[in-house]
């Protein structure tokens, strides 16, 4: 008898008709199909449209199972279960996915279904052929609350005025990478009224698309805080944040992502490829446009990317305020992919965003907090601080600097009254470094002052910052340099 496991989380059916190793699926084949349905809506098979005659061995597995017919005259492959009459057929929203041995010969088939169409209360008549769903737990995450007692809350505080020399360093200093707890919830933000161990709606939420749609702005809205930093210039997110938003029956985990776009360097390598690793690990994925512009071939690229991640996604239409066009580009944004739902939003204005809660929350898997609740990022205190210096050279300096601008903080010593940081400011050329030094220091004096006021109402304490600027020459394309700098893959895998 053909075996069936259902995952609810992702409302996929699975058939196997083998045992299966890892390494064993080579490839994939796409193939669509319909549900087809008996007089109560109930599934009792599938049926799957191929484009052309398989090989003979395609179903040598499949050979054998009474549920399986092949019409070959018709190329129709048809999995039926009981003596169910058939009364009606529903399209497959997503083609169903075969996997492939080395050889072309199926070794499983894969169907997955849209939240709309209710699989998990259509399985009546598969329940002889189901079998549990063998997944690994989230065993990581059972001491969460442990480690939260270890770090105290950081509160929020306004500006203090703390005098602070800009300082200019020329040669290179090594030193070892620090890694800080992650910073804490601002305590003026609502808390949530369940507690941890009660079950919630929980997951992450991956925030997709390309440079500039104003991903940063919409978890920073969410969030109430700054997590994410934000500038007109493209590629401002260089590596994946995540913004942790709690509620009374839910516990939403955003992953803002670096902007999918062409890579010109080997720092642009690696902001894609973090991006594109966010997908297949996220519960849900938004795939996040600006409705103010028509699609062009990088959104039509991302979204097939969304399309085959087999996960729920929304389609979110960001700056609607700002266009009389919206309802021109709109169509051509849907025509990329069936997507699950469509929400207008305007980050900047905070328009339409309780509406998109609403629709990720009721696609989230049913589970524990994953994280502490008064947490609201995994990003340390170091790594906002650097990004929160970023931001201020970005906003502050000219189209040559911004891309090429890296800072780390080397220095962070608490002195009583003030907090001492010292931070570096790397760039590729020495033009570049006069540009961020300014006639007299001025420009680097206004960095550091901008950058003071934000870091001071981020972490509530007073600070002494100390800049000095460095010159990695070509630093984008050097391996060595950008893993010193924290841009490494490796350190980004889940």
């Amino acid at each position: 008898m053909l075996e069936l496991t259902f995952d609810a989380d992702a409302r996929a059916l699975y058939a196997y008709f083998t045992d299966i190793n890892e390494g064993d699926d080579a490839s994939q084949l796409e193939i669509p199909g319909v549900f087809l349905l008996d007089a109560a809506g109930q599934i009792v098979g599938v049926q799957l449209q191929l484009a052309s005659a398989p090989k003979k061995s395609f179903l040598q597995y499949a050979q054998g199972f009474e549920e399986l017919h092949y019409d070959e005259e018709n190329r129709q492959l048809t999995l039926s279960f009981g003596q169910h009459e058939v009364a009606t057929s529903e399209e497959l929203p997503y083609e169903a996915i075969v996997d492939l041995d080395r050889k072309g010969r199926a070794l499983g088939i894969e169907i997955q279904a849209m939240i709309e169409f209710g699989i998990n209360d259509r399985l009546e008549a598969l329940n002889p052929w189901l079998v549990a769903f063998d997944e690994d737990g989230d065993a990581e995450f059972d001491d969460d609350d442990e480690a939260d007692d270890e770090q105290p809350e950081v509160k929020l505080a306004p500006k203090a005025k703390v005098e602070a020399d800009a300082e200019v360093e020329d040669e290179d200093e090594d030193g070892p990478v620090v890694h800080q707890l992650p910073v804490k919830l601002n305590p003026n933000l609502p808390k949530p009224l369940l507690p941890t161990d009660q079950e919630v709606h929980s997951g992450f939420v991956a925030l997709v698309g390309k440079p500039n749609v104003g991903k940063s702005t919409l978890l920073n809205a969410y969030l109430g805080q700054k997590v994410s930093i934000v500038s007109p210039k493209p590629q401002t997110t260089r590596v994946p944040v995540r913004g942790i938003l709690n509620g009374p029956d839910a516990q939403i985990i955003f992953v803002d992502t670096p902007g999918i776009h062409k890579p010109r360097h080997k720092l642009g390598n690696f902001m894609v490829d973090v991006a594109k690793k966010a997908v297949p690990n996220a519960d849900v994925i938004c795939f996040m446009v600006d409705i103010t512009v028509p699609p062009n071939r990088m959104d039509r690229e991302i979204a097939q990317m969304v399309l085959l991640s087999r996960k729920p996604h929304i389609l979110v239409l960001n700056k609607v305020d700002a266009t009389d066009e919206a309802d021109k580009h709109l169509q051509e944004y849907r025509d990329l992919a069936p997507w699950e739902m469509e929400v207008a939003v305007s980050a900047r204005d905070k328009l339409g965003m309780e509406t998109l809660l609403e629709e990720i929350v009721k696609r989230l898997p049913v589970g524990h907090r994953l994280y502490p609740e008064d947490q609201l990022s995994d990003v340390s205190e170091r790594t906002l601080v650097a990004e929160m210096i970023r931001e201020k050279v970005m906003l502050n300096t000219e189209e040559e600097i911004p891309h090429s601008v890296a800072v780390e903080v080397e220095e962070w010593e608490d002195r009583g009254k003030v907090i001492y940081i010292r931070a570096n400011i790397s760039v590729e050329k020495d033009s570049q470094k006069g540009i961020i030094i300014g006639a007299g220091g001025s420009m680097l004096r206004k960095i550091g002052a901008t950058s003071r006021f934000e870091i001071e109402r981020s972490i509530g304490r007073q600070i002494y910052l100390d800049l000095w600027i460095k010159v990695r020459e070509n630093w984008r394309q050097k391996p060595n340099e950008l893993r010193w700098l924290g841009y490494d893959v490796k350190y980004y895998r889940d």
